[in-house]
């Protein structure tokens, strides 16, 4: 599926013009032997960077008029594609820079309290990083040494909780400034000794799991509009979910995402925290492969974009209508919801087939298309499965098959040739002819959700597979007929039965 959001996500960063009350103030920077020059100030956008400003160095000095930017983290962009990171929070700023090859450590912090702050920790997180360094180096040379690597990975061990402590202890000691909340991004989830066993050992992992998800963003104020100006923010953002973060299941990821959106401003156009973090779970949501995770896209964009719901205030109505008509193609087609019943015609254009007639534990349902290379390899496929296994525990094929026009013939030779043997029904040539003629006499037989079964179940592309219980609701979908059998010999009680289908042929 085309991404709706991807194009979306950079346009409208490079566009933002943040306003915000703010105090008249002057960004100052004296740096050595810097010549007359022309001198950038860019700023973050989530991890990227964009123009903000333009000066001219003068023996040496550069500087900025900054009320009319946002708090955050910005950079001085010099000569030679060197550029020097700073915090911007309401007030002066005059920094001393004496050594081009080592701006952090030779940086004189002459007014800004923030900044004071900000460079003893980034000359902290240095030395932090350069120990760590060390250590992992000292680990990869001691190789078969068993006592030497447990010591060093204990060493490892330590300093990181310590270098988190150290975080910790200087974000809460700078609050109220903004340098406390760029702190509290890069701090560490802690777990209190209570969560340790009789051994003392975190050994309940469900447990400590819950407290990360639960306390990941402690410290962080989540209404703050500054958090979208930094570079850290989206890589804390995007480790939350992800495989080591929240548990990638549709529901769990719906519940932590509003759980998360509800702590941001959601009404001031001037604080892009809200519209950032949204942005990001429907773009990594609408191109996510997870079985199911359709319905975190749904579900978003039915609650913050579509009517009567629409938050979404700077989405323009063109990519809005994109997004609206996506969410309608997938409301009848989620994981849990009851399967829309659909009644087509076998093959001979008189039998009329129900799926809700079919009366078995478990149905597969497949949309496949004669024409269409990959279902000419998977349909044989559910054939040979059909027939050596799930025709045997009760399992019902229902495969709904587009056989208008010159397809009508292809499919009936496909299972002719093929010997299919399940319930094979279709979108006939006949009955489509006269549906776009005059739709009135074939809604004695059918109903309109199986005439356009394809908008119903969003078939866009084929083969799709659906598995649904004895009340047609579904379990699972999109997935290959190799997977299928795995799926199916679990879900039946099969576990362990011999493979049928190669796993070299698996998809």
């Amino acid at each position: 599926m085309k991404s709706i959001f991807l194009f979306l996500f950079f346009s409208l960063a490079a566009a933002f013009v943040i306003p915000e009350k703010t105090y008249a103030q002057e960004l100052k920077f004296e740096f050595k032997d810097l010549p007359d020059t022309t001198i950038y100030l860019v700023r973050y956008y989530g991890p990227y960077k964009y123009y903000a400003d333009t000066s001219i160095s003068k023996n040496g000095v550069v500087k900025f008029e900054a009320s009319k930017h946002q708090r955050g983290v910005y950079a001085v962009w010099l000569p030679g594609n060197s550029y020097y990171e700073f915090i911007l929070d309401n007030e002066r700023v005059h920094l001393q820079i004496d050594d081009a090859r080592n701006m952090i450590n030779s940086t004189t912090v002459l007014q800004s309290e923030n900044n004071k702050i900000f460079f003893v920790y980034v000359r902290k997180m240095i030395e932090y990083n350069d120990h760590l360094k060390k250590l992992n180096d000292q680990y990869a040379a001691s190789s078969g040494n068993e006592n030497q690597l447990s010591k060093i990975k204990k060493e490892i061990q330590d300093e990181t909780i310590i270098w988190n402590k150290y975080k910790r202890n200087l974000a809460e000691s700078s609050e109220p400034l903004f340098v406390s909340q760029l702190i509290w991004l890069t701090v560490d989830v802690e777990y209190p000794d209570s969560l340790k066993d009789a051994d003392g050992n975190f050994s309940d992992q469900k447990t400590i799991h819950q407290y990360y998800v639960d306390h990941y963003w402690d410290g962080v104020n989540l209404k703050e509009p500054g958090l979208i100006q930094t570079p850290v923010f989206s890589s804390k953002l995007d480790a939350y979910f992800s495989q080591n973060g929240i548990l990638q299941q549709a529901d769990t990821v719906i519940k932590y995402s509003v759980l998360l959106l509800n702590e941001m401003d959601q009404i001031d156009s001037s604080n892009y925290v809200f519209s950032y973090t949204l942005d990001f779970l429907m773009n990594k949501y609408d191109q996510m492969q997870i079985v199911g995770m359709d319905k975190v896209f749904w579900h978003l964009g039915r609650n913050y974009y579509c009517p009567p719901n629409n938050k979404a205030w700077w989405i323009t109505p063109e990519n809005l209508d994109k997004i609206c008509k996506r969410v309608s193609e997938l409301q009848n087609s989620l994981i849990g919801l009851t399967a829309a019943n659909l009644i087509l015609t076998d093959s001979t254009e008189k039998k009329w087939i129900s799926l809700y007639d079919i009366k078995t534990e478990y149905t597969v349902l497949y949309f496949w298309d004669p024409n269409c290379g990959h279902c000419k390899t998977q349909t044989p496929k559910l054939q040979q499965l059909y027939e050596q296994k799930l025709k045997k525990r009760g399992v019902e094929v229902y495969a709904v098959a587009y056989a208008t026009g010159d397809a009508f013939a292809d499919w009936k030779k496909f299972i002719a040739d093929n010997k299919l043997t399940f319930i094979n029904v279709g979108l006939t040539k006949s009955i489509y002819e006269q549906m776009m003629k005059d739709v009135t006499p074939l809604l004695q037989y059918t109903t309109m959700e199986s005439l356009y079964y394809s908008d119903v179940y969003d078939v866009f592309s084929t083969p799709k597979v659906f598995v649904l219980d004895k009340d047609k609701k579904i379990l699972i979908k999109q997935i290959s007929v190799e997977t299928l059998e795995v799926y199916m010999d679990e879900l039946t009680g099969h576990k362990g039965d011999p493979i049928i289908l190669s796993p070299e042929e698996q998809h």
